[in-house]
């Protein structure tokens, strides 16, 4: 049979879109970067497309609004020995409760 980790990689790495950047992305970005900066913990800068790796969001990206990557850092993802740093939770959730917060408040 055919082995699941071969599969994994070939599926993600072959047919994966790259999220690429649209002006509503940009928006959303631009968004998070303030509130980034409002609570001191510096900019936010998007990463190159092709070397970010696989996000759900992407097969969706051209058609809606939306970013990616606003969880954790760490290493290994999705393998063996995969590490998160737990201690940035804090910091990101409430960063990602301003954004959904200024986000609910913003005409349209």
């Amino acid at each position: 049979g055919i082995n699941a980790e071969f599969f994994f990689f070939f599926f993600f790495f072959f047919f994966s879109p790259a999220m690429e950047p649209t002006t509503g992305n940009n928006r959303l970005l631009e968004q998070v970067d303030r509130i980034s900066k409002d609570m001191g913990i510096g900019a936010t800068q998007a990463g190159d497309p092709g070397s970010r790796g696989a996000g759900d969001i992407s097969y969706i990206a051209r058609y809606v609004d939306c970013i990616d990557g606003l969880g954790a850092s760490g290493k290994g993802a999705h393998a063996p020995g995969e590490t998160i740093h737990l201690k940035e939770f804090p910091t990101l959730i409430k960063r990602a409760a301003i954004l959904i917060y200024r986000l609910t408040q913003s005409e349209k």
